[in-house]
């Protein structure tokens, strides 16, 4: 059977609580100390991450914002430009107009001179042409 042997389990008992301090020493508190300088260094970086987090949302505004004025400017110079376009448009457009109408009233001119040769061209030949017709009827 087992026996019980009170010296050997109090070497047994010393030597783990030997034990515990010795990994308590060279491995535990290490270990510890690692961790928490990580958690602190974590830590550390997060408030940097949430600094640079609001610097960029401060930044995106800025570009919001100037691209915003941006496009008003663009606008607006799109709008000068039209009406521009549009004034030289109607300038151009009412030029042509007086040209047109220039040149229709020296048409219309040259129409009633034309007119009036003509007519005054078929006068003239108006008896000739009676006699003619009467030449004609006489001979039919």
């Amino acid at each position: 059977m087992i026996e019980f042997s009170a010296i050997l389990m109090g070497g047994f008992f010393a030597l783990f609580i030997a034990l515990l301090v010795f990994l308590n020493a060279t491995l535990f508190q290490p270990l510890l100390r690692h961790i928490e300088a990580r958690k602190a260094h974590l830590q550390n970086e997060q408030g940097g991450a949430d600094d640079d987090i609001a610097e960029t949302a401060g930044l995106k505004a800025q570009a919001e914002a100037a691209l915003s004025a941006a496009k008003k400017e663009a606008s607006k110079i799109k709008d000068e430009a039209l009406l521009k376009a549009k004034l030289q448009a109607e300038e151009r457009l009412s030029a042509e107009r007086e040209a047109i109408a220039k040149e229709l009233a020296e048409f219309e001119k040259a129409l009633q001179a034309d007119e009036a040769n003509l007519k005054s061209a078929l006068l003239g030949e108006a008896p000739l042409f009676k006699e003619r017709i009467k030449t004609k009827f006489i001979a039919a």
